[in-house]
């Protein structure tokens, strides 16, 4: 998953190398059920404290199992008293199961911590008893909830995973009866929100039973017989917007590929699909299992690690890049990072001797120097050449911007309009633009916005 489409307030941090997103929902939800029952103000927080320590040592065991298997994590994400770890590709059945397993089990080994705190070091107030009897009734009491057999629990996916494709719709209706029985034993002792929880899952495996067919097992075909030119035909998807397509035959193409050349080729296919996909972390790993590791494509490795937030790792590779394939793209990409790694003179350098296809794009790159030096009057001049050369509006934006970080209101204001006039289009990032304040404010700029939030509406 992408980090790019976390909702706000997102907190994020990292664990070693992997990325922790904290959902605003994750808090709500769990102050919430926390609230329940609940004395005072103190408990509650303690609550939202232990829940978030759990479950995250529950996504860890996930993911020190998935990274044990061979496998990278692409995130742990926590939402709605929840949380989900994501892994940078598909495990084999028992690997998944494994892997479902192991979360519960670290809770259950945490708990387990925590039973022995209780006995050997006992708390020696109230409110340290009240976090040990919270710490140990999430990790055994959800953790033994999460085990019985209802997708999405992990105990879902294991039963799911141990009865196989051919049984899925035994796991399902497994499933709905377990959930019905949940439901019923919670609605008796009036666990309101548990009969609501269970009753929602058993609804899903119920929808889910009118669609699922299970699969008849196949006999072997080779690969490279069931799908030839498996790697070219990927790119040509991928190049035409269908990802999904485009790893099905990466994969195909790796898993018929000779170690080497052949397989490094279909790593990189692989990676470029899962920067499509906004996965950076996966793009990564499908580019450091190349063999040997100085056969990666310069490109490939600059673009992915950029797209992982490490430019200083991209950049190295992109300009090693530039030396192998002379194109405006790698060209772009390396001046883009010497300019994050401020070293201007170079990037500036760069841009002037690159033989480009036309000179707006020269000037726009150009104008990120500038502005990167503070000369946002320059950098608006050049932005202001690219748009006369392109007609471009994103262009003639960025004029606008310059131009009003640069004290130049009425110019910012003559280059906005003209940025409208040519369609101009993402309002959210105009809206804002701290720069533009005070040209949002100008009658004709002001009516112009109106019209279209009325058209929207």
């Amino acid at each position: 998953m992408s980090m790019d489409s976390s909702p706000p307030l997102t907190w994020q941090f990292n664990l070693g190398r992997i990325p922790v997103l904290v959902e605003p929902s994750f808090w709500l939800v769990t102050a919430l059920f926390g609230m329940i029952g609940s004395r005072s103000w103190q408990t509650v927080l303690s609550w939202v404290g232990v829940v978030f320590v759990s479950i995250l040592i529950h996504e860890i065991g996930h993911a020190l199992m998935a990274m044990s298997l061979g496998c990278d994590v692409a995130s742990i994400r926590l939402y709605s008293g929840g949380g989900l770890t994501y892994l940078d590709r598909a495990l084999s059945r028992w690997r998944d199961v494994a892997v479902s397993a192991a979360g519960p089990l670290t809770g259950f080994l945490f708990g387990g911590i925590m039973y022995a705190v209780n006995e050997f070091v006992p708390p020696k107030s109230y409110m340290g008893y009240v976090i040990l009897d919270q710490l140990k009734w999430v990790n055994f009491g959800w953790g033994i909830i999460n085990l019985l057999p209802v997708p999405p629990l992990d105990g879902g996916h294991i039963v799911r995973g141990v009865l196989g494709p051919s049984r899925q719709r035994i796991a399902l209706w497994l499933g709905v009866i377990t959930a019905a029985g949940v439901v019923a034993l919670a609605l008796s002792l009036r666990f309101i929100y548990i009969a609501f929880m269970f009753g929602m899952f058993g609804y899903q495996c119920w929808q889910a039973l009118q669609v699922t067919r299970d699969i008849k097992p196949l006999k072997p075909v080779k690969v490279a017989e069931a799908e030839p030119d498996a790697l070219a035909r990927g790119w040509q998807a991928l190049r035409s917007g269908h990802e999904s397509e485009a790893a099905r035959l990466g994969h195909l193409a790796l898993s018929a590929a000779k170690p080497g050349e052949e397989s490094n080729a279909a790593r990189d296919l692989l990676a470029w699909v899962a920067l499509a996909e906004g996965n950076a972390r996966a793009a990564v790993s499908h580019l450091e299992k190349v063999e040997p590791p100085q056969a990666a494509r310069p490109f490939s490795l600059a673009m992915a690690y950029e797209a992982a937030g490490l430019p200083d790792r991209a950049l190295p590779h992109a300009l090693a890049a530039l030396e192998k394939e002379r194109t405006e793209a790698v060209a772009a990409l390396a001046i883009r990072l010497l300019v994050k790694a401020q070293r201007l003179d170079e990037a500036e350098r760069t841009a002037r001797e690159f033989a480009w296809k036309t000179a707006a794009k020269r000037d726009a790159l150009l104008a990120d120097v500038a502005v990167a030096r503070g000369d946002f009057g320059a950098a608006a001049a050049l932005h202001v050449s690219a748009f006369e050369a392109a007609g471009r509006a994103e262009d003639a934006y960025q004029a606008a911007r310059n131009h009003a970080r640069a004290g130049q209101g009425e110019r910012a204001t003559e280059w906005l309009k003209r940025a409208l006039e040519a369609g101009y289009d993402d309002f959210e990032t105009l809206g804002q633009e701290p720069a533009l304040a005070e040209v949002r404010s100008v009658p004709e700029i002001a009516e112009r916005l109106a019209r279209r939030d009325k058209g929207a509406a």
